[in-house]
């Protein structure tokens, strides 16, 4: 089952470009000491937005009550139950690093009397790794929101584009139809002009022949 989960996952993620690591098993240094811990990596997740939703995950999915230790740098949730865990109640403790372009989740399991892990804890252990890849998924959820929005973004941009290619097209046409009625006006100008022309001529003509007579008639009084 636990096969076959993981196989989910991982498709659901590999689809959205960004499917979660297997989770590792370590000892490593918190604000109560060096215990067994549980991380997944998140590729492509920003941290403080990873920080913040195991905060909402840890809170409404596993039932506990969180908050965000500033100075140890972790998420503490107090009280966390899940249907799967045979202990009625368990703190968390969480941290978030950023790793390359993504975010890699660390969790604690404070069972009480010890830290959980794989060995002694297997069961445990297991429901809690469904939690972690259930979260994965979560964060793959948004991340596939986020870039839904962007891409919607993109296209209302790219539309308002288009429309404006239209409105460019639409103006260049009326710039044409206005340029091809002035010229057509201009070329019977044109003709105009030519005819005018000659009738002008044609009048100088007519002036210089009075000018000569009025000089030869000058001429006969002298």
């Amino acid at each position: 089952m636990k096969k076959l989960f993981t196989f989910v996952v991982m498709f659901v993620f590999a689809g959205s470009a960004a499917f979660a690591q297997f989770i590792s098993e370590d000892v490593k240094r918190m604000s109560q000491g060096s215990y067994n811990s549980l991380s997944i990596e998140l590729p492509r997740a920003n941290e403080k937005d990873v920080q913040k939703a195991w905060e909402k995950f840890s809170s409404k999915t596993m039932k506990g009550k969180s908050k965000y230790d500033r100075k140890a740098g972790e998420v503490f949730t107090e009280g966390s139950r899940i249907a799967d865990m045979s202990y009625n109640a368990f703190n968390t403790y969480a941290t978030t690093s950023a790793d390359g372009a993504g975010t890699v989740l660390r969790v604690w399991i404070d069972l009480g009397d010890s830290f959980l892990n794989s060995e002694d804890d297997p069961d445990e252990y297991k429901a809690i790794e469904k939690q972690l890849y259930a979260f994965a998924l979560v964060v793959a959820r948004q991340q596939l929101k986020d870039e839904l929005k962007d891409e919607e973004k993109l296209l209302k941009k790219m539309e308002g584009e288009l429309k404006k290619l239209v409105r460019d097209k639409e103006d260049y046409e009326k710039d044409i139809e206005e340029a091809k009625a002035l010229i057509a006006k201009r070329e019977a100008d044109i003709e105009q002009n030519l005819l005018d022309q000659a009738n002008k001529e044609l009048e100088i003509e007519s002036q210089q022949r009075v000018i000569e007579n009025t000089e030869g008639k000058i001429g006969d009084l002298n």
